[in-house]
């Protein structure tokens, strides 16, 4: 039929025509895939070209980690596992530099939002590290038990490359399995641990009942440690692990009736203490010393000496503490560098205890040597003259509160004759006026606008009498410090 083979024709038509559109498109799909690949490759290019402008990019792949160590050392809230994550995702140099260095991996934070699988990464990035610092925050609740002891049983495993471990706002429950499974398993490496209580009696003392597991450890930082002298007697283990203590830091998590039943006795201090005799280091904030009211026994003494001591550092946090005056009297510390005295934020100066730091007989500073003092709120204008001359060789100062108004008018203040005051001499407390010759270096806290007016002053003086120049960091409201220019 005509009809019939017309149709044959030019569907045999079309088929051709489709089989050359296809080839046509098959032959352009390859062309465009070429052309997309080029244009990539060449974006790419240009791209790294123009990353090579930046001046960020010339630094050397070793100062980009020192950077990114930095960042990863003081991570944003809630992002303390994800700031190596956010770094190896900016470009593929940046990866290539986080992913292959295993110090960017070392702090495993241990949160109730933990995810396993970044834990994985973790793993597996810092496997070449020699050791692990781990943190474990906020399981403030009973509930998530289950996923709380995953979390160990993933991390134990890797106990004996621990170098730090961090305990903060943890619930009873929690703290005593870690406790247990703690005790499972050997830190040969930990040299660095503190606990903060999640509430006011909370103790951590259950973590170290077989501390004779971490022999390496070097640096204590516990709130709510309590001990007593039974405790030290039953547990001999305890003292032995921290006689390799260099820094220890005591502090109490409240000073309200609630706590005082963790406040350590000074005798035990005391033998706690002595156990430790390359201790450099002692911080106390919060009270943590409890003082008998009677004469001690005979054969006990109300002194400590602490012959290696560099640094004193007390924030009591009330401005009437209960033993701050004995805690001072009884510290003997002939080789002490730093003095650091910290009363809480307020317009009046805290309690007075300059006269503590003069001998009571030969009325010598007993603390001759510091030359780093940092006081807030500590003294008024009536002690502020002696604070002066119980650091004769101060060279680092930094005041806070009403000190910043206090010292330097008594410094800007002195009769400017011949200062007979050298190293060797002995010192007289009876000077016409309070100086530090050794000052070179101040920084000053909460400064208001008439203080600042008395430093200038102070400063313009100096230079004008051939001093040596002195630096001046005045604190911004977010903590960083600013050079005071003149």
């Amino acid at each position: 039929m005509p009809v019939l083979d017309t149709l044959k024709q030019e569907i045999r038509q079309l088929q051709e025509r489709e089989g050359f559109l296809q080839s046509n498109i098959k032959r352009l799909q390859e062309q465009l895939k070429d052309t997309q690949a080029s244009l990539s490759e060449k974006t790419m290019r240009a791209t790294t070209l123009q990353n090579h402008l930046v001046p960020v990019s010339r630094l050397p792949n070793e100062m980009l980690l020192a950077i990114f160590e930095e960042a990863v050392s003081s991570p944003p809230a809630d992002k303390e596992m994800w700031a190596p994550i956010d770094i190896s995702h900016v470009c593929r140099r940046w990866r290539g530099v986080a992913v292959n260095s295993a110090r960017l991996w070392r702090n495993i934070w241990i949160m109730p939002s933990v995810n396993f699988h970044l834990l994985e990464a973790y793993g597996a990035r810092a496997s070449a590290s020699g050791f692990l610092d781990i943190h474990f925050v906020d399981w403030r609740e009973r509930k998530d038990f289950q996923r709380f002891d995953a979390a160990l049983e993933f991390i134990l495993p890797s106990s004996g490359r621990w170098r730090s471990l961090s305990i903060r706002s943890i619930c009873d429950t929690k703290v005593q399995h870690l406790a247990n499974k703690l005790r499972k398993d050997s830190l040969p490496l930990l040299r660095d641990f503190s606990f903060h209580a999640l509430r006011p009696g909370q103790t951590c003392i259950d973590l170290f009942s077989t501390s004779d597991k971490c022999p390496a450890l070097k640096a204590f930082d516990a709130e709510n440690f309590s001990l007593s002298g039974s405790l030290i007697g039953s547990r001999s283990k305890i003292l032995q692990v921290f006689s390799g203590l260099t820094s220890l830091t005591l502090r109490r998590h409240s000073n309200d009736a609630r706590s005082l039943r963790i406040m350590i006795d000074f005798a035990v201090f005391r033998t706690l203490v002595n156990s430790m005799p390359g201790l450099t280091t002692l911080a106390l904030h919060g009270q943590p010393l409890r003082f008998r009211i009677e004469p001690p026994a005979e054969g006990e003494s109300n002194l400590v000496s602490i012959p290696n001591l560099q640094n004193l550092i007390l924030h009591p946090k009330v401005l009437k503490p209960r033993y701050l005056q004995q805690t001072i009297s009884s510290i003997q510390a002939p080789s002490l560098r730093h003095f650091e005295l910290v009363f809480p934020d307020s317009k009046m100066s805290g309690q007075n205890v300059v006269e503590l730091l003069f001998d009571a007989k030969t009325k010598k500073p007993r603390f001759p040597l510091v030359s780093s003092v940092v006081l807030h709120n500590a003294t008024n204008s009536s002690t502020a003259s002696s604070f002066v001359h119980a650091f004769p060789y101060a060279a680092h100062v930094t005041l806070g509160g009403v000190d910043v108004g206090c010292i330097p008018h008594v410094l800007h203040a002195r009769v400017y004759d011949a200062y007979p005051y050298t190293y060797g001499c002995t010192y007289d407390p009876r000077a016409s006026y309070p100086y530090w010759h050794c000052l070179h270096l101040l920084k000053l806290r909460s400064t208001k606008p008439e203080t600042m007016c008395i430093v200038r002053e102070w400063r313009r003086v100096e230079r004008e009498r051939g001093h040596p120049p002195l630096r001046v960091y005045v604190e911004r409201p977010e903590g960083k410090w600013d050079l005071m220019l003149m």
